[in-house]
């Protein structure tokens, strides 16, 4: 027969078991499309699993409790739950590949059995408290630190395990072991305001225990990164840095070289460019200079043009010795109209030569400020693309990836070095601007956060000390809230596009059109024509909890070599983009139990196929989205 004073004491875990409960079906149910996707998001658990295991050892809380208060029909009710939810478990897991998380199943409720079998309630609920933490960790991949979610549940089921192994020991206890009723009500007034002031205190703990800051993950970034170990699966190109390749040349090796102009640079059309080889063997060599668009264009070893077609030049030089042995390199070259960039001093090294931006800010139009591809500024991003796709070493993995899936192609190359170095390489931005989205009142603040914080710049810790100068005037938007490049307290923290070098350069940080954007210059400057390279935005979309968002921003990118458009996202150093489908996740900043967190947006809460806009833009202008039949990923469609 249960005893009432049991059952009192196991309230609290009831409490927590309730907690899980609910917890792991609101994430069974927000996050149902991941389930068998665990490999995809880089983890051994899917969240679907996570929430089954959730609710599983919520349950197995609260057969614990019921084996200590020593209710039998509670327990057995609870057993036969346990067992049902873990064989529907195990069937669904097991049907979608999900081994890991079979095997955790299996793990808890032959603990829990074997627990119940010999009426150990306190172990029972130890050991619920303490593995929920282990496998929040595994499962709930949404959140950097998915162990807090279950602080509430573990503290309660730890305490409440500790309370029935001491609970003997009680009338020991000064107050308790009085035989005055009013020591004896005392004392049943203060323990369990101790007791409420111990679990609180624990709870708070955990939640507060320091995590990975803005700050922190940029140093992480940069400790890890080594150098390219790729330059054997790309082709060795000239640029910029030929001097490095130059002294790997021999005498005796017949070998084409292209000392001048570098890769991808541009050239107004009224000045003559340089044009400089280097055939790395001594003797006599024919040189042959060929354009896709003009045919021949030179004989000789060094030389200048300034006559060459306007647009983009594929430039092959050919070399061939003596005995007719030859070799080949080429780079790719812009011509553009005087006009284009021709108010910046100095003109930048790279831009895109179909663009009506002849200014940047404070003096450009506003488009060509929210896509600065005139800011010579900028153009050491790009450096850093051609020298990683020409074979100098280059920092950090994401000059590995786009050498593993470039296929020689130098513009492609270029291209997922740049998407992957803007998203989880993390090397020009880093993290999320929720101070931007607080001072706009976007949801991401004032729904995670509080609705007190809309109008301020909440949130600036972790980033450089440009940040921490901002201001906040939320009737602003965009680069008309831009107004310094020095006296950082002129300039709001609002939403909207700010100049893309303040973006890149000073605040090394943005939120997801300041990401998509970035992007997008980037792109342009790095050689892709004005419907290769596009911002775009979802009409709106759902987050947990938390309803709908007005909006996301992310990039449509065509790729040499494929035959459709892929969706690019490095917003909060997402993903950045899924070479067989759509981005899996971009990153956000919310709040969780009073902490901003770096929170992970899954692709299905996003629906990116369904919900982007049928607009596009850059540069040079608006755009039709391309239909979804031509977007690689889009379910059902492809």
């Amino acid at each position: 027969m249960a005893k009432k004073s049991d059952q009192i004491l196991m309230l609290p875990a009831i409490v927590g078991s309730l907690f899980a409960v609910i917890i792991g079906s609101l994430v069974l149910f927000f996050a149902l499309p991941s389930l068998g996707r665990q490999a995809e998001y880089g983890s051994a658990l899917s969240p679907v699993a996570g929430a089954i295991l959730f609710i599983l050892l919520g349950l197995t809380g609260a057969l614990g409790a019921a084996i200590a208060a020593e209710s039998r029909k509670a327990e057995r009710g609870l057993v036969i739950l346990d067992i049902l939810l873990s064989l529907f478990g195990l069937a669904a897991l097991a049907f979608s590949n999900e081994l890991a998380a079979c095997a955790s199943i299996v793990m808890v409720v032959a603990a829990s059995l074997a627990l119940q079998q010999s009426k150990r309630g306190s172990a029972l609920l130890l050991f619920a408290g303490l593995a929920g933490f282990p496998l929040s960790q595994a499962a709930m991949t949404f959140l950097p630190y998915g162990w807090k979610i279950w602080s509430i549940s573990g503290v309660l089921f730890v305490f409440c395990g500790i309370l029935s192994i001491a609970k003997k020991g009680f009338i020991r206890l000064p107050l308790l072991n009085s035989n005055r009723r009013e020591s004896l009500l005392c004392g049943y007034l203060l323990y369990p305001l101790l007791s409420l002031l111990l679990i609180f205190l624990s709870v708070a703990a955990l939640v507060h225990v320091p995590v990975e800051t803005s700050s922190d993950m940029r140093g992480s970034v940069i400790s890890e990164t080594k150098e390219c170990d790729c330059m054997n699966d790309c082709p060795k190109y000239t640029n910029a840095n030929a001097s490095m390749q130059s002294q790997s040349c021999s005498d005796e090796q017949l070998k084409a070289e292209i000392i001048s102009p570098g890769d991808v640079r541009t050239f107004p059309h009224d000045e003559a460019v340089c044009f400089e080889a280097k055939a790395c063997k001594m003797g006599q060599i024919r040189y042959l200079w060929h354009s896709d668009l003009d045919g021949v264009i030179g004989r000789e070893e060094r030389f200048n043009r300034s006559d060459l077609s306007i647009g983009w030049h594929n430039i092959t030089l050919t070399i061939t010795d003596s005995t007719n042995a030859s070799s080949s390199d080429s780079i790719e070259l812009g011509i553009s109209g005087c006009s284009v960039c021709g108010n910046v001093s100095p003109r930048p090294r790279y831009y895109p030569v179909d663009t009506s931006c002849q200014d940047i800010w404070p003096n450009a139009t506003a488009r060509c400020q929210e896509f600065e591809v005139c800011n010579p500024d900028l153009d050491y991003i790009v450096a850093d693309a051609v020298n990683c796709c020409d074979g100098t070493p280059v920092p950090g993995s994401a000059c590995a990836y786009a050498c593993a899936n470039s296929g020689g192609d130098k513009k492609r190359c270029r291209g997922l070095y740049i998407i992957r170095a803007f998203g989880p390489e993390a090397t020009y931005m880093q993290g999320y601007a929720l101070f931007k989205a607080c001072c706009s009142g976007y949801p991401e603040c004032t729904r995670t956060c509080g609705l007190s914080l809309a109008g301020t710049c909440s949130f600036r810790d972790g980033f450089n000390e440009n940040v921490s100068r901002l201001s906040c005037r939320p009737d602003e938007w965009g680069v008309s809230a831009w107004r310094s490049d020095t006296n950082m307290s002129e300039n709001s923290a609002v939403l909207g596009m700010f100049p893309t070098h303040a973006t890149v350069n000073i605040l090394r940080t943005g939120i997801c059109i300041d990401y998509a954007a970035a992007l997008t210059t980037m792109l342009r400057k790095a050689g892709y024509n004005k419907t290769e390279a596009m911002s775009t935005a979802s009409t709106g979309y759902d987050l947990p909890l938390l309803g709908s968002h007005p909006g996301h921003a992310y990039n449509l990118v065509l790729l040499p070599g494929d035959a459709m458009y892929h969706l690019a996202d490095t917003t909060g150093n997402g993903e950045g983009i899924n070479l067989l489908g759509v981005p899996h996740y971009f990153y956000f900043t919310g709040c969780f139990l009073g902490q901003p967190v770096k929170v992970r947006v899954f692709d299905w809460w996003v629906d990116y196929c369904n919900k982007t806009a049928s607009t596009s833009y850059n540069d040079a202008g608006e755009f039709e989205t391309p239909k979804k039949t031509n977007i690689c990923g889009c379910p059902d469609l492809n």
